[in-house]
């Protein structure tokens, strides 16, 4: 099976957290923009260790 593309985006919540997003799911809250957008790149960049969930 090839890699699966995983896009992996952010929003910022009305509490001023940040959460991380993927179509495919997978979602994480973080207090910054900065380490939102590392999650997000990480999810993307690590796509086929998620494949498997």
């Amino acid at each position: 099976m090839g890699a699966i593309m995983h896009y992996a985006d952010t929003t910022t919540n009305d509490n001023g957290t940040v959460t991380a997003f993927c179509y495919c799911g997978w979602s994480q809250q973080h207090d910054t923009q900065e380490s939102a957008d590392a999650a997000a790149e990480h999810h993307q960049n690590d796509a086929d260790e998620y494949a498997a969930a």
